[in-house]
């Protein structure tokens, strides 16, 4: 499945008209503020010679890459884009600004980008104010009153918009001039007029359209183009696009901006406003989660409820997936609630008048054209509309939490949590406990998509530290680059954190979602879990965080990115849940935190909160992505930094030409493990704590007292390590080692037990060993560098347990 803005992965059954893709994130210049540009019937540009037109000086707006043209008329005069060359949509030369499409008539879509784009252009070359003409004269189809809503948005906005049908009289009174398709040409008087209109500092806006009926316009325009020596011409074909679109095909949406202009600025259009509240009437119920509404002007809009999810109906079923359901799997039980859903939705909000409300956090569409909204509504017939329909319908079993960046989401999923408790609603016939355990096997092949391998600040990850690599085959682009292998995770024991390179468990990669082959058989979701297991010091279940942009990046994964995962942690008992508000949800029963990659940075609050989770025992693993921007990945790397380990994110994009799923390079496979790591069989929770195995003991550094009194090498029992065991069991140390970073190594005694709670001393010098104190044996040279040095531990397998740097 594509990666779904809120809620349209489910909703595919109700939704009308085509399903777009997400936009292209392979932009030619940096992409402005204002929403993506729909086109209606558009056409494209050439150069003054009739060919491709490459000269990005003059181009403000390119299509999509997904975009091509055609001769829709057929008859030969229009010049075809050849494949890899972007098709230029919108072109500005000596105050002649271009556009193929009209983009701002009666019927627009105003949530796009279009009336803001257009009044930008305005604004840019016009300065802020001025009268512009409205040619009528030369059998235009579209005249002035086509453009109603956007002439008062401009006459709300300065400008006074007239207007004429003798556009050569009323130049001289006048700034600008709009001119569309026109049907009869322009006379050799009238194209000198608007030459010395043009060199005396006037503006023309010219607004052309596809020609499907051979009607001819285009050469009308470009005798006008040829006229003024524009650097440009009018192409006599039509643009479309099947993957980015309004709707249809020949409505292409873009976000292919040139920036170099001045015309991208966001500024409030004619759409809905996110930061209102409106009253409105529900005309329709269509069912738990989706309702149409009738604004006071009269227009509709269907409303997709933000924040939930309904079970879908039977008529939908193929919309539902089950893994998103916690405990649940019969789909003839679903498909019950579904119907059962629409009836609470149609005796709650059938015929009210409710107020609709918008989240800043959120798009105000899905990828249907549908509202995204809450909803508020007089439940008790109290007289206020203060009951929360969002909530409501979660709170009664009807709904679930949806995993998105909703600002409501985690108080949503506490009325969730609670109903799953009690066996509410649609939660009636929820067993986790018996679901059956799926993908639960020993790790054998691991791929990592859209890779990035692993670093320090100053370089490399030891190898110590590092449980899987990429194979040989693989190479880097950017970033600090390695000279052996390429390190795809690492671990911080010391610090509960774990750093891991790729999106692993994003389920775009499942076949049941519509990639192209199946994954099911790697062992990504065995990988991830024991890795979570190990670096953690308690038990309970996972979190991810949602509330920093992951669910709309294609390079991050929030709870609803990661259904199949969900699923599989529900089989080995687990759950699995996502947070938004780190700094105020209760984190005590789980065990580990995933963060994947960031758009928006961390709170310091936010972070004191990790801090605490992980200075009592939990983990953090932090995942990142080679495709991610350099921002994104900076703010995870901070949050790596503030929770005290030195593993970052590389600046890199790991990918392999031989070793890959389906031939894809950016979809790099690896069977490259270190297998001292318990990371690699079936998970059974066994590795939990990083006890290796031992028991529910554990151990950390206490302290590092590096600097004996006087000469270290005169008083070497006052240079010592304090180890721990704050686990809840006792653990058996025999055949672990203490090293420092010249590899000097000491050797627990066999036998030797640390108790939960208890601390024992490591000495540097000589002495006899005690249950509290232990004696390197040095004698006459210290061990611990008083300028800095690292103390490592290995369990008795030989792998790094725990480190600290000081």
């Amino acid at each position: 499945m594509r990666r779904r803005t809120f809620m349209s992965a489910l909703a595919a059954a109700t939704a009308t008209g085509p399903i777009t893709t997400t936009l292209s994130s392979e932009v030619r210049a940096a992409s402005g503020d204002i929403p993506p540009l729909v086109c209606h019937s558009t056409s494209s540009f050439l150069d003054a010679s009739g060919g491709e037109l490459t000269d990005s000086s003059i181009i403000a707006v390119w299509a999509e890459d997904t975009a091509t043209n055609h001769d829709a008329d057929s008859n030969g005069d229009a010049t075809l884009y050849s494949s890899g060359t972007p098709i230029p949509l919108v072109v500005s030369d000596s105050n002649v600004v271009a556009f193929g499409s009209m983009l701002v008539e009666d019927g627009t879509n105003w949530q796009q980008g279009n009336e803001e784009f257009v009044l930008n252009a305005w604004d840019a070359e016009l300065g802020g104010s001025g009268t512009v003409l409205f040619d009528e004269g030369h059998g235009q189809y579209y005249d002035l009153a086509s453009f109603s809503k956007f002439e008062s948005y401009a006459e709300n906005n300065g400008y006074t918009v007239t207007a004429t049908s003798n556009l050569s009289a009323d130049l001289g009174s006048a700034d600008a001039a709009v001119i569309t398709s026109p049907s009869t040409a322009f006379s050799s008087s009238e194209l000198d007029d608007l030459a010395t209109f043009v060199a005396g500092g006037g503006t023309l806006f010219v607004h052309d359209q596809s020609d499907y009926n051979d009607n001819d316009t285009t050469a009308n325009l470009n005798d006008f183009a040829s006229y003024l020596g524009l650097s440009f011409r009018f192409n006599d074909d039509e643009v479309l696009d099947t993957s980015n679109n309004g709707g249809a095909d020949y409505k292409p949406l873009t976000s292919q901006f040139n920036t170099a202009f001045d015309y991208f600025t966001d500024r409030d259009g004619l759409g809905l406003d996110k930061s209102k509240t409106y009253t409105v009437d529900v005309t329709k119920v269509s069912d738990g989660d989706t309702v149409t509404v009738q604004f006071a002007d009269g227009s509709t809009e269907s409303i997709r409820i933000l924040g939930i999810d309904t079970p879908e109906k039977a008529s939908n079923s193929s919309a539902e997936r089950i893994q998103e359901w916690e405990g649940i799997e019969s789909m003839t039980y679903l498909q019950t609630w579904g119907s059962n859903a629409t009836d609470f939705g149609k005796s709650e909000l059938g015929g009210a008048t409710v107020e609709l409300s918008f989240d800043q956090n959120e798009p105000l569409r899905d990828t249907y054209g549908r509202v995204l909204g809450y909803i508020h509504y007089d439940a008790t017939g109290d007289g206020t509309r203060d009951d929360f329909y969002n909530l409501r319908a979660v709170e009664t079993g009807n709904a679930r939490v949806y995993g998105s960046g909703s600002s409501y989401h985690d108080d949503i999923w506490r009325a969730e949590d609670t109903a799953q408790s009690n066996g509410t609603g649609v939660w009636g016939q929820s067993d986790p406990d018996a679901s059956s355990e799926i993908r639960n096997r020993a790790v054998n092949d691991l791929f990592l998509p859209q890779a990035a391998s692993v670093k320090t600040p100053s370089g490399g990850v030891s190898d110590s530290r590092v449980p899987i690599y990429a194979e040989s085959t693989a190479t880097q682009s950017g970033g600090y680059t390695y000279s052996g292998d390429i390190p795809l995770a690492a671990v911080d024991d010391a610090a509960n954190v774990a750093v891991v390179g790729s999106p692993l468990i994003d389920e775009s990669y499942e076949s049941s979602e519509g990639f192209a082959v199946d994954t099911s058989d790697y062992e990504n979701f065995v990988f991830l879990t024991n890795l979570i297991d190990y670096v953690s010091d308690r038990s309970g279940d996972i979190l991810i965080d949602g509330g920093h942009g992951q669910f709309d990046a294609s390079y991050a994964v929030s709870n609803d990115d990661a259904a199949y995962y969900q699923r599989y942690l529900e089989g080995v008992d687990l759950s699995f849940d996502q947070a938004n508000d780190l700094d105020t949800f209760d984190l005590s029963r789980w065990q580990a935190i995933v963060v994947t990659t960031p758009a928006d940075a961390f709170t310091s609050a936010e972070i004191d909160a990790l801090t605490s989770f992980v200075a009592d025992g939990g983990a953090v693993v932090l995942v990142g992505a080679g495709t991610a921007p350099s921002g994104a990945r900076t703010n995870l790397n901070d949050l790596a930094s503030a929770l005290g380990t030195d593993l970052r994110i590389n600046g890199d994009h790991v990918t392999d030409g031989t070793n890959n799923v389906n031939g894809d390079s950016g979809i790099p496979t690896t069977t490259v493990f270190d297998t001292s790591f318990p990371l690699f069989d079936a998970y059974d929770g066994s590795t939990g704590g990083g006890d290796g195995g031992s028991g529910s003991g554990d151990l950390s550094i206490a302290q590092i007292h590096e600097d004996a009194a006087g000469n270290d090498n005169n008083n070497l029992n006052d240079e010592y390590v304090v180890f721990e065991n704050p686990g809840t069991g006792s653990i058996d140390l025999s055949g672990w080692t203490v090293e420092d970073e010249a590899a000097h190594t000491y050797a627990f005694p066999s036998g030797f037990t640390l108790d939960a709670g208890a601390q024992v001393t490591l000495h540097t010098g000589t002495g006899s060993d005690t249950s509290s104190d232990l004696y390197w044996g040095n004698t006459g040279t210290a061990i611990w560098n008083n300028g800095g040095d690292t103390v490592s531990v290995y369990d008795d397998s030989g792998a790094l347990y725990t480190s600290e740097s000081y």
